[in-house]
């Protein structure tokens, strides 16, 4: 059985539509709030069913030779007619306008972006009947229709779910780092629903997942231990219109220039947050080399200030709102900023965990293989750090100030080793050495013994490197890193008999280690 939906107004609008402004996780999360949305109108029917324990929703992304799809089930209510006719048609919010599906566009908007030719399907708990339709774009671009077809069938009273199928790809959700970064927009977008439980986000078979960071705890010198978080809450006054923010804010025990940050929320959903797009303004942040911009982080509930239709910002940059939201903000951050400028943290480390991480990676990734590494029983040291060795000397002054302000990491035990390995079929061997001595040294000194032994000499110390330093990771980083740099070199140096090296084959080789490891660390 068929009938027809009215699509008005003129169908030429949606093929405007791919032109948006949206990402693949904020397109994605158009769906996921009509999904949410109808599983908070219903939650307390549909937990009374035996067979609902929560709400999942499905994301697949299917890659064939005959197109790549993007489909969207949920398990959710499901809709009679008029609540599908509302979620086909433009220009046709919902009755209730307090939730995450408060404009009535996303479903439309978020379908046409992705692709020309999409379909929804859904059938309402309770019903016998369920409704699919299908909209071409580009077909209705050329026939200029106004109605198109509403197929009705016969389904089960204890059935309920929607299903977006989306064909005929505009957008396409492919590549290691795009792939990643939806898992990680889509986890920190919907964190309250993940964090209750109560909701699962499954995308291309992954149950995704939020993890809250640690926050910094400090011991006073009489043994107590305080927390550094506390809660947040006040109004702007705007025209008469209250504003209302609450939540926290809080110093994180591990820096993070990626993480960091203030994660403004808006009924349950991230508005503006997420890796390395948190909100942070200068006056509250400083510029990226503060620690207050690594440390300072929070999550700021905004329920009833403006959004744009995508739901990707605050709509607040034309009256001032931002401007006063800033100034409210100052006294409740003042003493964190202080403290967070104040703490110095020092990861530990060992060079033998670090060396075979890097030979781990590096020969996942297919690069290299027969990694050894041997570590020196003891070492005898320049002062307290660098192994005595034929190595250019360093300067090992280290003032009293910069002493005080050490964030670097600690190496435990030896501080250097051997990396063996082989490498286009010739066996390599790396003197890996790593300098704690003084900031000012050289980042990297490289020394050649011969055709296949190296010396490779670290600043862990380095003044460019002062941001990162305390953060552990780092070291593993930097060495792997700087080998792949070397290897580069080396396999460059060979494309010419006459030993000279092109720094373009360099970059290009380097490219090249650098994605595989980069598919070898997934």
């Amino acid at each position: 059985m068929g009938q027809k939906i009215n699509i008005r107004p003129t169908t030429g609008v949606y093929a405007t539509y791919k032109n948006l402004r949206y990402e693949p996780w904020t397109a994605l999360a158009e769906f996921v709030d009509n999904s949410t949305q109808s599983f908070f109108d219903h939650k307390s029917t549909l937990l009374t069913l035996p067979t609902f324990k929560k709400l999942i929703i499905n994301i697949e992304y299917e890659q064939n030779d005959s197109g790549d799809i993007v489909r969207i089930t949920d398990n959710a209510f499901g809709m009679e007619s008029s609540d599908f006719e509302r979620a086909i048609q433009l220009d046709k919010p919902p009755l209730v306008k307090s939730g995450r599906n408060e404009f009535g566009m996303g479903l439309k908007t978020a379908a046409c972006w992705f692709g020309t030719l999409w379909t929804v399907k859904s059938t309402q708990l309770g019903s016998e009947i369920g409704y699919k339709a299908t909209m071409d774009i580009n077909q209705l671009a050329i026939s200029k229709e106004d109605l198109i077809d509403l197929d009705i069938y016969e389904t089960k009273k204890d059935e309920h779910y929607t299903i977006i199928e989306i064909r005929n790809l505009n957008k396409k959700i492919t590549g290691s780092r795009t792939i990643g970064k939806v898992k990680d927009f889509l986890s920190s977008i919907y964190r309250e629903d993940l964090r209750r439980g109560d909701v699962e986000i499954v995308f291309k078979g992954q149950t995704l997942n939020f993890e809250n960071p640690e926050v910094y705890c400090e011991t006073l010198s009489n043994g107590n231990t305080v927390e550094w978080k506390k809660d947040v809450s006040f109004s702007v006054n705007r025209n008469g219109q209250y504003y209302d923010v609450t939540g926290f804010i809080a110093l994180r025990a591990r820096g993070s220039r990626r993480d960091a940050g203030f994660t403004l929320i808006r009924r349950g959903r991230v508005i503006v947050g997420g890796p390395e797009s948190n909100y942070r303004p200068e006056e509250l942040f400083g510029d990226a080399g503060t620690y207050t911009y690594q440390r300072l982080f929070g999550e700021l509930h905004m329920d009833n200030w403006p959004v744009t239709q995508a739901k990707d910002n605050f709509d607040w940059h034309t009256d001032g709102l931002e401007e006063e939201f800033i100034a409210k903000m100052l006294p409740f951050t003042k003493d964190y900023r202080v403290k967070a400028e104040d703490i110095r943290f020092r990861a530990t480390k060992k060079v033998p965990d670090t060396l075979k991480e890097a030979g781990d990676i590096l020969e996942k990734g297919g690069l290299i293989s027969n990694v050894k590494i041997e570590i020196p029983q003891e070492e005898v040291k320049t002062n307290d750090s660098t192994p005595k060795s034929e190595e250019p000397k360093i300067d090992d002054t280290y003032t009293k100030q910069e002493t005080d302000q050490d964030t670097s990491v600690i190496i435990e035990g030896p501080r250097s080793g051997t990396f063996s390995f082989t490498y286009k079929g010739s066996d390599y061997s790396f003197l890996v050495q790593y300098d704690i001595t003084n900031p000012s040294n050289p980042w990297l000194i490289v020394t050649q013994k011969d055709a296949k032994n190296y010396s490779l000499i670290l600043n862990m110390k380095h003044k460019f490197f002062f941001p990162f330093l305390e953060n552990g990771d780092f070291m593993n980083l930097i060495t792997e890193f700087v080998i792949s740099m070397v290897l580069s070199e080396i396999e460059a140096s060979s494309y010419y008999p006459d030993g000279r090296i092109d720094i373009g084959d360099v970059r290009t080789i380097m490219n090249t280690l650098l994605e595989k490891m980069a598919e070898a660390k997934k």
